[in-house]
């Protein structure tokens, strides 16, 4: 898995302005700043009126900072950043040939450990390796906030007083939600890079030989049916 997810971190950051639209990444930027801003606001202003943080106040503002943070990376989550004409159904196993054991056989491709691949399934599984980037590169993009959200959170609260080392919820909870919640992206990076593997196996493989049809014999020729003496 190491490999694969190395493979497709890789990918995903050069394939990356395919299929992200620069003009959402803006508004995402600008949305999310714009909720770190007011909420780190809003939370100094009540740490000013009532204390609600601990400790000196360089680590209160660090705290504050990692808070607000998070939940601007919250919101960045929810927002789009594909392109529009980008098909987030076009997975590896999303369309299939009509045949289900076909559809088994070549989705099996995609999986850590591939089976030998037959010549007559390489064009579908190129295809295939192909549409899973696309879909793959735009949810990474948006889940990689989710593990960098939980991230800040623990930090804040640790610096924040509201938590100890001593605390098993401070610090136990955070980083194992964070890991819970990194199963999105690490699935997209990791399939990206299945994929791109599928298809350089796929390409070593000779194509398949080009069966040509038996030319069609005309059992029923036109003209008339009619018979004639001595037919």
């Amino acid at each position: 898995m190491g490999n694969a997810f190395s493979t497709g971190w890789r990918i995903a950051r050069t394939r990356r302005s395919e299929f992200l639209d620069p003009a959402r990444l803006r508004r995402r930027t600008v949305v999310t700043g714009t909720v770190a801003v007011v909420s780190g606001t809003v939370m100094v202003v009540a740490d000013l009126l009532w204390g609600i943080f601990d400790g000196p106040w360089p680590l209160r503002l660090l705290a504050i900072v990692c808070l607000a943070a998070a939940l601007g990376c919250l919101v960045g989550v929810f927002l789009r950043v594909h392109r529009r004409d980008l098909d987030l159904r076009g997975t590896a196993a999303g369309t299939g040939t009509g045949d289900w054991r076909r559809d088994e056989r070549i989705a099996r491709q995609f999986a850590a450990r591939a089976p030998a691949m037959l010549p007559e399934d390489r064009d579908e599984i190129l295809a295939r390796a192909e549409r899973t980037v696309g879909p793959s590169v735009a949810l990474a993009a948006r889940f990689v906030l989710l593990p960098i959200t939980w991230a800040l959170v623990w930090a804040g609260a640790l610096l924040s007083g509201l938590g100890s080392l001593d605390s098993p919820f401070v610090l136990f909870w955070p980083p194992m939600l964070m890991l819970l919640q990194s199963a999105t992206f690490i699935t997209a990076v990791t399939n990206i890079g299945r994929s791109d593997a599928a298809r350089r196996r796929a390409l070593a493989l000779e194509p398949a030989p080009v069966v040509e049809a038996p030319p069609r014999r005309n059992n029923d020729p036109r003209g008339s049916k009619i018979g004639l003496p001595g037919d």
